[in-house]
């Protein structure tokens, strides 16, 4: 397999490349906006076909590539977590999903912790652990749905029961390090290697200041780092769309999870449609009725938003938060 690591200096990210070395189709992991050249320049030096552009989570530190590098490779897919909170992925992926590049094929493991929607993509010999898991430490767990809890029992769940000799890539690296292993962090970790307990409270009381470019990196990442789109639809507080539901019965609320969240438990009276089954429903709805869009944290549901828009469908909410917000108010649900 072709393998590349790529850093950007300013932010300590790394990047990465992976590339079938018969079908030339490719993977790339976490790119950084001022960095869209360089990585283009490479691919196209390889010959290679990138096929997928893959998130670990929606990055307060630095501005995803991803938009810039459509413009470049049109057939490349865009892929974030379900619960990542963007709305522009092409495709959003689910705990195990498994996406194939050649011969190879690259895994997605749900690691929160340090946001709610954080994951790590494992292929054979190989994880690349975003912010979850740094070498000789972890990310931060104080912002942007963030939890010490999360992040400990899904390093320890997911990561630290992969294979002993297995490489880990970080996300980010600030002391020149490259890689480590799981059987290095399960032994070494000064933060994993802590009791549960002793890991919460540390997390809870670091005190670190927010990273320098979170105002600007996040509010752009959550549509791909495409800087200059701008949301066509409206967005509609978890607190607004429970007014609405009790109040104005002229709205429909339309959940576009899987039908497994859907059994964890739904609105009341909710429209259940699939976001991948979303294209085959459009022309039935009614242009002129107001919409609420559904789903478990807003990001599949703001990219809902967006095709009922395109559809020539008037009146159309995306409910910020989802149903995390909808269940942490202890709002009404139902369940099959």
């Amino acid at each position: 397999m072709i393998f590349r690591q790529m850093y950007d200096s300013e932010t300590s990210t790394y990047t990465y490349l992976l590339g079938d070395e018969k079908t030339k189709e490719a993977v790339l992991i976490d790119s950084v906006f001022e960095q869209v050249e360089r990585d283009a320049n490479l691919i196209n030096e390889l010959g290679l076909n990138l096929k997928y552009l893959m998130e670990t989570h929606v990055h307060a530190d630095h501005i995803t590539g991803i938009a810039k590098i459509k413009e470049k490779f049109p057939s490349a897919k865009s892929v974030l977590f379900n619960d990542s909170g963007n709305i522009c992925a092409d495709i959003y992926s689910q705990d195990n999903d498994t996406f194939s590049f050649g011969d190879n094929n690259i895994k997605v493991l749900s690691t929160p912790g340090h946001t709610n929607g954080c994951v790590s993509f494992y292929t054979e010999g190989m994880v690349f652990t975003g912010d979850s898991l740094l070498i000789r430490g972890c990310g931060r767990t104080d912002f942007q749905n963030g939890s010490p809890e999360k992040m400990y029992d899904s390093v320890t769940s997911k990561i630290f029961t992969l294979p002993d000799e297995t490489i880990v890539y970080p996300g980010h690296d600030y002391k020149g390090a490259l890689s480590s292993s799981v059987a290095e962090e399960k032994k070494f970790n000064p933060r994993l290697t802590k009791t549960r307990e002793e890991f919460i409270d540390l997390m809870n009381n670091l005190n670190l200041p927010y990273p320098k470019k979170v105002q600007e990196s996040v509010p752009a990442n959550i549509v791909s780092g495409d800087l200059n789109y701008k949301n066509e639809f409206k967005d509609m507080s978890v607190k607004e769309a429970f007014e609405v539901y009790q109040n104005n019965p002229n709205f429909v609320f339309i959940d576009v999870r899987e039908p497994f969240e859907w059994a964890e438990g739904c609105i009341p009276n909710v429209t259940k449609i699939s976001l991948g089954d979303l294209d085959d429903s459009l022309d039935k709805l009614d242009k002129e009725q107001g919409y609420i869009m559904v789903c478990r944290s807003g990001g599949r549901s703001g990219k809902a938003s967006t095709m009922l828009i395109h559809a020539g469908v008037k009146n159309v909410y995306n409910m910020v938060g989802g149903m995390i917000e909808w269940n942490r108010n202890d709002y009404i649900v139902e369940k099959n």
